[in-house]
Protein backbone atom coordinates (compact mmCIF):
# COMPACT_ATOMS: atom_id res chain seq x y z
CA UNK A 1 0.00 0.00 0.00
CA UNK A 2 1.33 3.45 -0.80
CA UNK A 3 -1.55 5.35 0.76
CA UNK A 4 0.05 5.81 4.15
CA UNK A 5 1.05 8.47 6.64
CA UNK A 6 4.34 9.96 5.47
CA UNK A 7 5.64 10.12 9.04
CA UNK A 8 6.83 6.51 8.74
CA UNK A 9 9.68 5.87 6.31
CA UNK A 10 10.21 2.77 4.19
CA UNK A 11 13.00 1.72 6.56
CA UNK A 12 10.56 1.98 9.47
CA UNK A 13 8.06 -0.18 7.60
CA UNK A 14 10.69 -2.84 6.95
CA UNK A 15 11.53 -2.89 10.65
CA UNK A 16 7.84 -3.16 11.53
CA UNK A 17 7.41 -6.07 9.10
CA UNK A 18 10.31 -7.93 10.73
CA UNK A 19 8.93 -7.16 14.17
CA UNK A 20 5.51 -8.50 13.14
CA UNK A 21 7.10 -11.89 12.47
CA UNK A 22 9.36 -11.96 15.52
CA UNK A 23 7.22 -10.37 18.23
CA UNK A 24 3.51 -10.04 17.54
CA UNK A 25 2.79 -8.55 20.98
CA UNK A 26 5.17 -5.65 20.43
CA UNK A 27 3.84 -5.24 16.88
CA UNK A 28 0.28 -5.00 18.17
CA UNK A 29 1.35 -2.34 20.68
CA UNK A 30 3.08 -0.32 17.98
CA UNK A 31 0.07 -0.55 15.66
CA UNK A 32 -2.19 0.61 18.49
CA UNK A 33 0.09 3.54 19.24
CA UNK A 34 0.21 4.46 15.56
CA UNK A 35 -3.53 4.93 15.27
CA UNK A 36 -3.99 8.63 14.55
CA UNK A 37 -5.92 10.59 17.22
CA UNK A 38 -8.39 11.67 14.53
CA UNK A 39 -8.07 9.09 11.78
CA UNK A 40 -7.40 5.36 11.65
CA UNK A 41 -4.37 4.33 9.63
CA UNK A 42 -4.71 1.91 6.72
CA UNK A 43 -1.65 0.12 8.12
CA UNK A 44 -4.02 -1.30 10.72
CA UNK A 45 -5.79 -3.31 8.00
CA UNK A 46 -2.75 -5.55 7.62
CA UNK A 47 -3.21 -6.67 11.22
CA UNK A 48 -6.34 -8.62 10.34
CA UNK A 49 -6.16 -9.24 6.58
CA UNK A 50 -3.37 -9.48 3.99
CA UNK A 51 -3.17 -6.41 1.77
CA UNK A 52 -1.46 -5.84 -1.54
CA UNK A 53 -1.32 -3.37 -4.39
CA UNK A 54 -2.28 -4.68 -7.84
CA UNK A 55 -0.73 -3.05 -10.92
CA UNK A 56 -2.00 -2.64 -14.46
CA UNK A 57 -1.86 -5.94 -16.34
CA UNK A 58 -2.07 -8.17 -13.29
CA UNK A 59 -5.09 -10.45 -13.05
CA UNK A 60 -7.68 -9.77 -10.37
CA UNK A 61 -8.19 -13.49 -9.79
CA UNK A 62 -7.74 -15.82 -6.84
CA UNK A 63 -7.22 -19.46 -7.81
CA UNK A 64 -7.82 -22.54 -5.67
CA UNK A 65 -6.14 -25.73 -6.89
CA UNK A 66 -8.19 -28.92 -6.87
CA UNK A 67 -7.09 -32.45 -5.92
CA UNK A 68 -6.80 -35.67 -7.91
CA UNK A 69 -8.88 -38.61 -6.82
CA UNK A 70 -7.27 -41.69 -5.26
CA UNK A 71 -8.62 -45.20 -5.98
CA UNK A 72 -8.36 -48.53 -4.27
CA UNK A 73 -7.27 -51.21 -6.75
CA UNK A 74 -6.49 -54.92 -6.97
CA UNK A 75 -3.41 -56.43 -8.60
CA UNK A 76 -3.63 -56.58 -12.39
CA UNK A 77 -6.32 -53.93 -12.64
CA UNK A 78 -6.19 -51.34 -15.40
CA UNK A 79 -6.96 -48.24 -13.40
CA UNK A 80 -9.04 -45.33 -14.49
CA UNK A 81 -7.16 -42.10 -15.14
CA UNK A 82 -8.06 -38.47 -15.07
CA UNK A 83 -7.31 -36.12 -17.91
CA UNK A 84 -4.86 -33.32 -17.23
CA UNK A 85 -7.20 -30.40 -17.13
CA UNK A 86 -7.28 -27.03 -15.45
CA UNK A 87 -8.51 -27.94 -12.00
CA UNK A 88 -8.48 -24.52 -10.41
CA UNK A 89 -11.45 -22.62 -9.10
CA UNK A 90 -11.06 -18.92 -9.83
CA UNK A 91 -12.76 -15.97 -8.18
CA UNK A 92 -12.40 -12.38 -9.34
CA UNK A 93 -12.28 -9.16 -7.36
CA UNK A 94 -14.96 -6.52 -7.82
CA UNK A 95 -13.46 -3.05 -7.59
CA UNK A 96 -14.93 0.14 -6.21
CA UNK A 97 -13.62 3.72 -6.00
CA UNK A 98 -13.50 6.09 -3.06
CA UNK A 99 -12.56 9.75 -3.21
CA UNK A 100 -11.89 12.53 -0.71
CA UNK A 101 -11.66 16.19 -1.70
CA UNK A 102 -11.10 19.55 -0.02
CA UNK A 103 -11.39 23.06 -1.43
CA UNK A 104 -10.57 26.34 0.26
CA UNK A 105 -10.32 29.88 -1.00
CA UNK A 106 -6.80 31.24 -0.96
CA UNK A 107 -7.62 33.72 1.80
CA UNK A 108 -8.31 30.86 4.19
CA UNK A 109 -5.13 29.12 3.12
CA UNK A 110 -3.06 32.25 3.68
CA UNK A 111 -4.63 33.34 6.97
CA UNK A 112 -6.13 30.18 8.47
CA UNK A 113 -3.07 29.20 10.50
CA UNK A 114 -1.05 25.97 10.61
CA UNK A 115 -4.15 23.72 10.56
CA UNK A 116 -5.15 25.02 7.12
CA UNK A 117 -1.91 25.02 5.21
CA UNK A 118 -1.86 22.98 1.97
CA UNK A 119 0.48 20.46 3.64
CA UNK A 120 -1.90 19.91 6.57
CA UNK A 121 -4.96 19.65 4.32
CA UNK A 122 -3.28 17.13 2.00
CA UNK A 123 -2.36 14.99 5.01
CA UNK A 124 -5.87 15.15 6.49
CA UNK A 125 -7.55 14.28 3.18
CA UNK A 126 -5.21 11.32 2.63
CA UNK A 127 -5.87 10.07 6.17
CA UNK A 128 -9.63 10.41 5.67
CA UNK A 129 -9.47 8.25 2.54
CA UNK A 130 -7.26 5.64 4.21
CA UNK A 131 -9.60 5.47 7.19
CA UNK A 132 -12.63 5.01 4.95
CA UNK A 133 -10.89 2.14 3.16
CA UNK A 134 -10.13 0.51 6.49
CA UNK A 135 -13.69 0.93 7.74
CA UNK A 136 -15.17 -0.46 4.52
CA UNK A 137 -13.07 -3.60 4.94
CA UNK A 138 -13.73 -3.93 8.66
CA UNK A 139 -17.48 -3.41 8.28
CA UNK A 140 -17.64 -5.87 5.37
CA UNK A 141 -15.98 -8.56 7.48
CA UNK A 142 -18.27 -7.77 10.41
CA UNK A 143 -21.41 -8.07 8.28
CA UNK A 144 -20.65 -11.51 6.83
CA UNK A 145 -22.15 -13.26 9.85
CA UNK A 146 -25.39 -12.05 11.39
CA UNK A 147 -28.08 -13.50 13.64
CA UNK A 148 -30.15 -14.17 10.52
CA UNK A 149 -27.69 -16.32 8.58
CA UNK A 150 -25.34 -17.85 11.15
CA UNK A 151 -27.53 -20.82 12.08
CA UNK A 152 -28.41 -21.54 8.47
CA UNK A 153 -24.82 -21.46 7.22
CA UNK A 154 -23.07 -23.11 10.15
CA UNK A 155 -21.78 -26.48 8.98
CA UNK A 156 -23.54 -29.47 10.53
CA UNK A 157 -21.47 -30.85 13.37
CA UNK A 158 -19.90 -27.52 14.33
CA UNK A 159 -20.11 -26.97 18.06
CA UNK A 160 -20.11 -23.20 17.74
CA UNK A 161 -21.63 -20.74 15.33
CA UNK A 162 -19.77 -18.07 13.40
CA UNK A 163 -22.10 -15.56 15.05
CA UNK A 164 -22.72 -15.56 18.78
CA UNK A 165 -24.80 -13.05 20.68
CA UNK A 166 -23.33 -13.02 24.18
CA UNK A 167 -26.25 -10.91 25.45
CA UNK A 168 -23.85 -8.92 27.58
CA UNK A 169 -20.17 -8.01 27.84
CA UNK A 170 -17.41 -10.14 26.33
CA UNK A 171 -16.87 -13.34 28.32
CA UNK A 172 -14.09 -15.89 28.57
CA UNK A 173 -16.43 -18.68 27.43
CA UNK A 174 -17.55 -16.80 24.33
CA UNK A 175 -14.01 -15.82 23.35
CA UNK A 176 -12.64 -19.31 24.06
CA UNK A 177 -15.28 -20.90 21.81
CA UNK A 178 -14.52 -18.40 19.03
CA UNK A 179 -10.78 -19.07 19.23
CA UNK A 180 -11.31 -22.84 19.13
CA UNK A 181 -13.65 -22.50 16.14
CA UNK A 182 -11.22 -20.34 14.16
CA UNK A 183 -8.25 -22.54 15.05
CA UNK A 184 -10.10 -25.56 13.65
CA UNK A 185 -11.28 -24.00 10.39
CA UNK A 186 -8.08 -22.07 9.59
CA UNK A 187 -4.36 -22.26 10.27
CA UNK A 188 -4.85 -20.33 13.49
CA UNK A 189 -6.12 -17.02 14.81
CA UNK A 190 -4.59 -14.08 12.99
CA UNK A 191 -6.04 -11.42 15.28
CA UNK A 192 -8.67 -10.51 17.81
CA UNK A 193 -9.94 -7.05 17.00
CA UNK A 194 -12.43 -4.66 18.53
CA UNK A 195 -12.71 -1.27 20.14
CA UNK A 196 -11.27 -0.68 23.59
CA UNK A 197 -14.80 -0.70 25.00
CA UNK A 198 -15.77 -4.00 23.37
CA UNK A 199 -12.54 -5.68 24.52
CA UNK A 200 -12.52 -4.10 27.98
CA UNK A 201 -13.50 -7.29 29.91
CA UNK A 202 -10.50 -9.12 28.43
CA UNK A 203 -8.18 -7.00 30.58
CA UNK A 204 -9.75 -8.70 33.61
CA UNK A 205 -10.78 -12.28 32.75
CA UNK A 206 -7.68 -12.75 30.60
CA UNK A 207 -5.54 -12.60 33.73
CA UNK A 208 -7.19 -15.26 35.86
CA UNK A 209 -9.78 -18.00 36.07
CA UNK A 210 -12.04 -18.87 38.95
CA UNK A 211 -11.67 -22.29 40.57
CA UNK A 212 -14.63 -23.08 42.83
CA UNK A 213 -13.77 -25.27 45.79
CA UNK A 214 -15.69 -26.81 48.67
CA UNK A 215 -14.42 -24.24 51.14
CA UNK A 216 -13.81 -21.12 49.08
CA UNK A 217 -13.29 -19.86 45.55
CA UNK A 218 -9.74 -19.62 44.26
CA UNK A 219 -8.43 -17.31 41.55
CA UNK A 220 -5.62 -18.79 39.44
CA UNK A 221 -3.57 -16.59 37.14
CA UNK A 222 -3.48 -17.75 33.52
CA UNK A 223 -1.28 -15.21 31.74
CA UNK A 224 2.06 -16.08 33.30
CA UNK A 225 2.08 -13.58 36.15
CA UNK A 226 3.00 -14.75 39.66
CA UNK A 227 0.30 -16.03 41.95
CA UNK A 228 -1.49 -13.54 44.22
CA UNK A 229 -0.90 -10.71 41.74
CA UNK A 230 -3.36 -8.82 39.62
CA UNK A 231 -2.86 -5.92 37.20
CA UNK A 232 -5.81 -3.70 38.01
CA UNK A 233 -5.34 -1.42 35.02
CA UNK A 234 -7.79 0.47 32.87
CA UNK A 235 -8.63 -1.19 29.54
CA UNK A 236 -8.37 2.24 27.92
CA UNK A 237 -4.91 3.26 26.74
CA UNK A 238 -1.72 1.51 27.75
CA UNK A 239 -0.69 -0.44 29.73
CA UNK A 240 -3.33 -3.09 29.26
CA UNK A 241 -3.85 -6.02 31.55
CA UNK A 242 -3.60 -8.65 28.81
CA UNK A 243 -1.52 -8.67 25.62
CA UNK A 244 -1.68 -12.44 25.04
CA UNK A 245 -4.64 -14.77 25.44
CA UNK A 246 -4.76 -18.52 24.75
CA UNK A 247 -1.86 -18.30 22.34
CA UNK A 248 -3.14 -15.23 20.49
CA UNK A 249 -0.67 -12.35 20.76
CA UNK A 250 -2.13 -10.10 18.09
CA UNK A 251 -4.88 -8.45 20.13
CA UNK A 252 -5.85 -5.17 18.47
CA UNK A 253 -7.68 -2.68 20.67
CA UNK A 254 -8.80 0.25 18.55
CA UNK A 255 -9.17 3.54 20.43
CA UNK A 256 -12.50 5.20 19.75
CA UNK A 257 -12.50 8.16 17.36
CA UNK A 258 -15.08 10.91 17.58
CA UNK A 259 -16.88 13.40 15.41
CA UNK A 260 -16.13 16.60 17.34
CA UNK A 261 -18.45 18.67 15.17
CA UNK A 262 -21.32 17.43 17.35
CA UNK A 263 -21.94 17.86 21.07
CA UNK A 264 -21.44 15.64 22.86
CA UNK A 265 -18.82 14.16 20.51
CA UNK A 266 -20.25 11.32 18.43
CA UNK A 267 -18.40 7.95 18.56
CA UNK A 268 -17.72 6.70 15.03
CA UNK A 269 -16.58 3.11 15.68
CA UNK A 270 -18.98 0.30 16.64
CA UNK A 271 -18.61 -0.91 20.23
CA UNK A 272 -21.05 -3.82 19.96
CA UNK A 273 -18.92 -6.63 18.50
CA UNK A 274 -15.54 -8.34 18.62
CA UNK A 275 -14.06 -10.16 15.61
CA UNK A 276 -11.87 -13.25 15.83
CA UNK A 277 -10.20 -13.62 12.43
CA UNK A 278 -8.23 -16.60 11.18
CA UNK A 279 -5.27 -16.93 8.85
CA UNK A 280 -5.82 -16.73 5.08
CA UNK A 281 -9.54 -15.95 5.13
CA UNK A 282 -9.38 -13.28 2.45
CA UNK A 283 -7.47 -10.38 0.99
CA UNK A 284 -7.78 -6.63 0.56
CA UNK A 285 -6.32 -5.01 -2.58
CA UNK A 286 -5.96 -1.62 -4.19
CA UNK A 287 -5.60 -1.10 -7.92
CA UNK A 288 -2.37 0.82 -7.91
CA UNK A 289 -1.60 3.60 -5.47
CA UNK A 290 -3.87 6.48 -4.53
CA UNK A 291 -4.12 9.09 -7.28
CA UNK A 292 -4.22 12.84 -6.64
CA UNK A 293 -4.99 16.07 -8.39
CA UNK A 294 -4.39 19.60 -7.21
CA UNK A 295 -5.31 22.85 -8.92
CA UNK A 296 -6.50 26.42 -8.39
CA UNK A 297 -9.85 27.48 -9.80
CA UNK A 298 -9.37 31.12 -10.81
CA UNK A 299 -12.99 31.74 -11.84
CA UNK A 300 -14.26 32.81 -8.40
CA UNK A 301 -12.73 35.69 -6.46
CA UNK A 302 -10.78 34.93 -4.39
CA UNK A 303 -9.64 31.81 -6.28
CA UNK A 304 -10.28 28.35 -4.83
CA UNK A 305 -7.53 25.83 -4.14
CA UNK A 306 -8.64 22.22 -4.75
CA UNK A 307 -7.08 18.96 -3.62
CA UNK A 308 -8.54 15.50 -4.27
CA UNK A 309 -7.30 11.95 -3.82
CA UNK A 310 -8.96 8.70 -4.88
CA UNK A 311 -8.20 4.99 -5.00
CA UNK A 312 -9.72 1.88 -6.55
CA UNK A 313 -9.99 -1.09 -4.20
CA UNK A 314 -11.56 -4.49 -3.66
CA UNK A 315 -11.83 -7.24 -1.05
CA UNK A 316 -12.46 -10.97 -1.25
CA UNK A 317 -13.36 -13.44 1.51
CA UNK A 318 -12.83 -17.08 0.52
CA UNK A 319 -13.06 -18.73 3.94
CA UNK A 320 -15.88 -17.16 5.90
CA UNK A 321 -15.76 -20.10 8.31
CA UNK A 322 -12.54 -18.60 9.64
CA UNK A 323 -14.29 -15.48 10.95
CA UNK A 324 -16.30 -15.36 14.16
CA UNK A 325 -18.35 -12.36 15.23
CA UNK A 326 -19.15 -11.98 18.91
CA UNK A 327 -21.97 -9.54 19.55
CA UNK A 328 -21.43 -7.84 22.90
CA UNK A 329 -22.90 -5.11 25.02
CA UNK A 330 -20.02 -2.88 26.05
CA UNK A 331 -20.10 -0.55 29.01
CA UNK A 332 -19.15 2.96 27.91
CA UNK A 333 -17.46 5.06 30.62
Amino acid sequence: MRLRDKRITEADRTALAELAVQDKTAFAEIITDYVDPVYLSLDLAQAFMPTREVQLGQQFVKSFKGKYHVQQIVPGQITLGEQIVLRNKALSFNLDILSAKAEYNVLELEHGGPAYTPEAIRSDVQKALAEKLLMRGWNAIANIWTSGNASALTITGSSYSNFTDLSGPLTATGLDNAIDHVNYWTGGVRSIIGTESALAPLSTFGQYKLISGSNSDQYVTINGQPALTFDNVSPYKRPYGVESYRGVTNIIRIPQIFDDTEYPPKPLLPNDYVLVIGQDVGEFITYGAAQTKEYVDNRPTPPYWNYETWVQFGMMIWNAKGIVKLKVQSTIP
